[in-house]
């Protein structure tokens, strides 16, 4: 049986990216590890939610922004295309449209256009967004002239697991509060506030030593950081008791039984620097949360420290938000 949500690394580079290689009809940047292709000097990014989701059309702006963001591209347009269950009434069009418009006036970007249909097969909406915008013209990424692994930090943003644990908090409440009280489920359906990575990216854009960034996204924490490393071409020791998680995040993942580091994470950056705790004590003055979480290295090894116990970190599966929703 095949597994539901992201496809592995494999079947996307060998059944999406290849293809498009071969007809060569992009630029560049359309990779299995890269959140953005360019255009000429433009930056495009896809944004998409197929799964339930009551701001599913917010999460998907946010998630192509983000992507943008991640790549030193600030967003300037938005293109919508909303597919909805036949049964749904025209108010349920105009919310979608309320949190389209709210979380592009926030962001400061466009929507120039889009698609929107009714499908019988459909029992809940299909949001697919694509972002368009300008790279920073501040930001050049270090790992572009080559950089040396063994001599930089990853700094991770925030906390891990922010969207998933909202959209469960959220989706699953009158479960949840069967044994956790209703306002710190409350609490963590409220996580859903911190997802746009702009403030962050901007700041490690102009940030010298930046060498690379990367959004955590589906596939949670582990998956963001098997995708930096392959990007990278490097490995990573990763101090597992330095990542950030909240306590809601642990409640949740415990109720349901499910890994919070293969969990959505929409919401947190990665950002490979030459001095991790210069630009987390940046980050921190400015009002988000940073963390020197590990370092990249030479050694292709992609390792997770627990005190003494060494484990390593497998391809990107199903993430586990699949299996809650």
């Amino acid at each position: 049986m095949r597994n539901i949500g992201k496809i592995s690394e494999t079947v996307l580079d060998r059944s999406v990216i290849k293809p498009q290689k071969q007809y060569k009809v992009y630029d560049k940047g359309a990779s299995t590890q890269l959140d953005c292709a360019f255009f000429s000097d433009k930056g495009m990014a896809t944004g998409y939610v197929a799964h339930k989701d009551e701001r599913a059309c917010e999460h998907a702006i946010l998630q192509a922004c983000n992507n943008l963001y991640a790549s030193g591209v600030i967003p300037r347009t938005l293109s919508i295309s909303i597919s909805m269950p036949d049964s749904y009434r025209e108010i349920r069009l105009k919310e979608i449209m309320r949190q389209a418009c709210e979380t592009a006036k926030a962001l400061d970007v466009t929507i120039s256009g889009g698609h929107t249909e009714f499908v019988k097969s459909l029992d809940q909406p299909l949001i697919s967004v694509t972002a368009l915008g300008d790279p920073d013209e501040t930001y050049q990424s270090q790992y572009k002239n080559g950089f040396d692994p063994d001599s930089c930090d990853i700094v991770m943003t925030k906390w891990m697991a922010l969207l998933g644990t909202s959209l469960i908090a959220t989706e699953k409440r009158d479960e949840l509060i069967t044994r956790l009280p209703s306002y710190y489920v409350d609490d963590a359906a409220g996580l859903g506030a911190f997802l746009s990575i702009e403030k962050e990216a901007k700041e490690a854009m102009h940030k010298e030593d930046t060498v690379a960034m990367h959004d955590v996204a589906g596939g949670g924490l582990f998956g963001a950081l098997w995708e930096l490393c392959s990007h990278l071409k490097c490995g990573c020791r990763i101090n597992l008791k330095d990542i950030p998680i909240r306590q809601e995040t642990i409640e949740v993942s415990e109720f349901f039984d499910i890994n919070p580091y293969r969990l959505r994470g929409d919401g947190s950056l990665l950002i490979v620097t030459k001095d991790g705790v210069s630009l987390a004590e940046r980050l921190i003055e400015n009002g988000v949360l940073a963390t020197v979480i590990g370092q990249t290295s030479k050694c292709i090894d992609r390792v997770i420290l627990r005190d003494e116990e060494v484990r390593y970190l497998e391809s990107p599966d199903t993430d586990e938000i699949h299996r809650v929703l």
